[in-house]
């Protein structure tokens, strides 16, 4: 995969104007990190080779908390842009409809986290035995959650999703 941060966020700006649903930096940031780790889980890829930073309110992917900054807690109303060094044009990343693996996984992430906010979110990420909590410092920034980490954690969330669904039916 050739994605960028970016290009995921801005999948997820798409389905929450679609579906009406504020789209804050925080809740943003949450659901990047997330589709991460299920794409990690299910296919065994990363959707982009940006590493994930451990900082003070979660998991963070650096650039895309740096293009959303200023939005702070208000609604995000633009989606994420690239420069393509090639030519000198401003682009919005989308995923092609093409890679149907990639989308029906983070349709699968936006169905069952789009009615979380974005401080529940963080909670979520943020709690005991998460790979944020396994490496997070007080105070320091830069610190590299692995992705092995993520991997699993996302690999047994994934089964407790399934095994829940099976008992409802």
């Amino acid at each position: 995969m050739a994605y960028t941060p970016q290009h995921v966020a801005n999948f997820f700006l798409k389905k929450a104007e679609q579906d009406e649903i504020p789209m804050t930096q925080l809740k943003l940031i949450k659901l990047v990190y997330i589709a991460y780790g299920w794409v990690l889980a299910v296919l065994g890829e990363k959707v982009f080779n940006e590493e994930i930073e451990a900082w003070q309110h979660g998991p963070v992917i650096p650039s895309v908390y740096h293009e959303f900054k200023d939005f702070g807690n208000k609604p995000i109303d633009r989606k994420a842009m690239e420069l393509d060094l090639d030519n000198w044009e401003v682009k919005t990343p989308e995923i092609p409809a093409g890679d149907k693996s990639t989308i029906k996984l983070l349709e699968t992430v936006w169905t069952v986290y789009k009615k979380l906010g974005g401080w529940t979110l963080r909670e979520m990420t943020h709690a005991k035995d998460t790979p944020w909590s396994k490496v997070y410092h007080q105070g320091v920034r830069g610190i590299v959650i692995s992705d092995d980490d993520i991997k699993e954690h996302y690999r047994m969330k994934i089964r407790e999703y399934v095994d829940a669904a099976r008992t409802k039916v």
